[in-house]
């Protein structure tokens, strides 16, 4: 047996096998993490109890074995599209070496066709689902996304659907890349290694600091910069000969790191590891493969748009998946969420080649030219219709009514049994009480909502207000949202509002207000909502009459 694996490099045709193994992983990861039972994973948050709540799904139910897989490790899809960004990147870079501008302007062409149709399907999505356009604060986050940097924004990396934080975060090392590669060009490997330490160093120090301020070091090109770093190093090498004890490494590092949060951060560059030299093996059976790898490449032509789009369809989908509860249903229905998202995403790039072709048959460059500004004015002046348009015109014959499918408050009136302590009289908003969270206790009293106690129809956000008081100018607090899967005890969503210092004035009740979108994916029956206040920082603050209204649209009949 050899003592060492080789890696040599891939061709095109390859890459597209690889494409379409990295986003199988991601579409069914992105399927599964919203079907019951939810197992969680470790991607941009750690959580320990991931793994054993999949090992307990598996073991009580061996029928889940896909569900627990793609739902605990689906997610290192994306591990595979960062290493081979970088390893394409690289070769091409390295045959032309074109000016910083050139090159950052082909990697925009390259990528943002693919984000601006995405965004029109999304609309057309919504109004085939919903019967409604798209809202102004919904436009404003799909404008957000088209920046490019919604990542660099609080709370808003995975706006309109979760999967499109990756388009922030690739242009981001686009634009960093050629500094990279001249790094690489001056230091060889001794120059990658210092780039994997100054991103580890990044990461670890700047994770709690980024979390406070609701960012995250894993949504941005530095939290990635190992796995990068491994993809240029492949390119750079016609072969790579891994001893077989550096890849038994990486796979006690992947298992460790979704154990202990220490062991965590490396994980991800043992993963592209693991998977560099499984899909070289795969690609090495190909011929034993005649129709799944031909297949799989194809999917890995339209994995761009595959991962544009799929984020936003997958909603019905997983509703019926947990309406039905059973395995083999789940399994059934992913596989015709994965065929019906890949018919819309060849449509997509048959769409923008379409646009490429016509625009290049012009004949000259300025009704090239001419044909471009067109089609970005048509566009653009959909979008801004959208800003204008009156709803009405969708249906004479209905009318929108907006109602409270949930309207309650916690006014802390009296003390909680045994809990003196935290029950104020003197220092209150209104009424007879008000809670104290000081250094000896964080966490308001709140109450929870289970979702089968409302009418689900039409339910699109909730809003959390409190009133809030306190004497120290250099505290904060949090208004806080959880929403938790009741079988499995599974946190599924976190939000909060933030008052940080110099948001509020000392000594002064104020009203504090947070509203989050609740996306359909999250209208389940086996989930409940649990509302609170949470002070992170050392002080005192007094919370009064905390309360919580989930709002709901509901289309009536117009009356004559």
């Amino acid at each position: 047996m050899n003592s060492h694996i080789t890696i040599r490099s891939f061709s095109r045709e390859e890459t597209y096998f690889l494409k379409g193994v990295a986003i199988l992983l991601i579409v069914l990861h992105n399927y599964y993490r919203w079907v019951t039972p939810i197992t969680g994973e470790n991607e941009f948050w750690f959580n320990a109890l991931s793994i054993s709540k999949s090992w307990i799904f598996l073991r009580n139910n061996p029928l889940e074995l896909f569900h627990v897989f793609f739902n605990f490790l689906g997610h290192y899809g994306v591990q595979a599209f960062i290493v081979f960004s970088a390893y394409g990147l690289t070769l091409s870079y390295r045959k032309s070496r074109p000016p910083y501008g050139r090159f950052i302007g082909h990697r925009f062409d390259k990528l943002y066709p693919s984000l601006i149709l995405a965004g029109i399907g999304f609309i057309i999505f919504t109004l085939i689902t919903s019967g409604r356009l798209i809202g102004i604060n919904t436009l404003e986050n799909l404008g957000l996304q088209f920046t490019l940097f919604a990542n660099l924004v609080p709370g808003k990396a995975m706006v309109i659907t979760g999967p499109w934080w990756f388009y922030s975060f690739i242009f981001q090392f686009y634009l960093v890349f050629p500094l990279l590669m001249w790094i690489h060009r001056k230091g060889d490997w001794m120059g990658l290694v210092g780039l994997v330490f100054v991103g580890y160093i990044f990461t670890i120090l700047m994770y709690q600091p980024m979390q406070a301020v609701n960012l995250n070091p894993y949504m941005t090109f530095m939290g990635h910069l190992p796995e990068f770093c491994l993809g240029i190093f492949l390119a750079s090498r016609e072969k790579v000969k891994l001893p077989w004890w550096v890849l038994m490494i990486a796979i006690l590092v992947m298992v460790g790191g979704n154990i202990y949060s220490w062991l965590w951060p490396f994980a991800n560059l043992a993963v592209a590891v693991i998977l560099v030299v499984t899909i070289r093996g795969l690609i090495g059976m190909k011929s034993r493969m005649r129709n799944l790898y031909p297949m799989i490449s194809a999917i890995g032509v339209i994995s761009m748009y595959l991962f544009a789009v799929h984020g936003y369809m997958r909603s019905p989908f997983i509703n019926l998946a947990n309406e039905l509860g059973n395995p083999i249903a789940s399994l059934l229905i992913g596989l015709l969420f994965v065929a019906v998202v890949c018919g819309v995403a060849f449509l997509l790039m048959k769409t923008e080649s379409s646009a490429r072709r016509w625009i290049s048959l012009a004949g000259n460059r300025k009704t090239s030219l001419a044909r471009l500004l067109f089609l970005i004015f048509l566009v653009a002046g959909g979008f801004a219709l959208l800003l204008f348009w009156d709803y009405k015109k969708l249906d004479e014959e209905k009318q929108t009514q907006e109602i409270m499918a949930f309207e309650g408050s916690h006014d802390f009136e009296e003390p909680l049994p045994g809990r003196w302590d935290l029950y104020s009289d003197s220092i209150v908003h209104q009424g007879a009480g008000s809670v104290i969270l000081d250094n000896s206790h964080a966490f308001s009293p709140g109450f929870t909502v289970d979702f089968d106690s409302l009418n689900h129809e039409g339910i699109y956000e909730l809003e959390i207000s409190a009133w809030l008081f306190t004497a120290d100018p250099a505290t904060s607090i949090q208004l806080v949202m959880e929403i938790w899967d009741k079988p499995s005890g599974v946190q599924i969503e976190w939000q909060s509002e933030y008052i940080r210092p110099g948001t509020y004035t000392p000594d002064e009740w104020f009203l504090a207000t947070f509203r989050y979108g609740l996306p359909p994916e999250l209208h389940m029956p086996t989930y409940k909502i649990k509302v609170f206040a949470w002070k992170p920082s050392e002080g005192t603050w007094y919370v009064d009459d905390l309360s919580l209204r989930i709002k709901a649209r509901r289309i009536y009949p117009q009356t004559p």
